[in-house]
């Protein structure tokens, strides 16, 4: 994302999440192309679109639920602005029931982002759940404790869901 941002020769805002770096080695990476959202897995039952360090609990959260036999689709949004409308709603139209999961604040974040982008579509009865962090004050402290105090955590997503 690093190198896309130098050479896009624009202003642009990279997020650097606290915690190090992830368990899940993924062994590809889709070109990057502006506002282009990356699908991670094909799925049929349920959509799971997270940003940043959480397409790695998202990948998390799918293996979870598929051991419970449900089909996941899993994407990484990339860009919040401009968001991947087409995609996002390519899932939607598909599987009807779209989760979302942001390591910030929920209002004004992806899952907002995502909300509209359905309401202002034609596609009806989609159910979204949102997972973040409510508009409050986050205590410091270890990410993976911070995660699971606020149910961030891969077991948390995926019992509530």
């Amino acid at each position: 994302m690093l190198e896309f941002a130098i050479n896009l020769n624009k202003p642009v805002a990279i997020r650097y999440p606290r915690g190090g770096e992830g368990n899940i080695k993924f062994d590809k990476c889709d070109d990057i192309n502006l506002g282009k959202a990356e699908i991670i897995k094909e799925g049929k039952d349920l959509s799971i679109i997270a940003i940043g360090k959480m397409v790695e609990t998202a990948v998390e959260v799918a293996q979870i639920l598929e051991k419970e036999n449900k089909n996941v689709e899993v994407i990484n949004a990339r860009f919040l602005k401009p968001l991947d409308k087409q995609t996002i709603l390519k899932t939607a139209k598909k599987t009807k029931k779209i989760i979302t999961i942001e390591d910030g604040i929920l209002k004004g974040g992806l899952g907002t982002a995502v909300i509209e982008a359905i309401n202002n579509s034609d596609i009806r009865d989609v159910k979204v759940k949102t997972f973040g962090y409510d508009d409050c004050f986050v205590k410091h402290g270890m990410v993976k404790e911070i995660e699971k105090k606020y149910k961030l955590d891969a077991e948390s997503i995926a019992k509530n869901i």
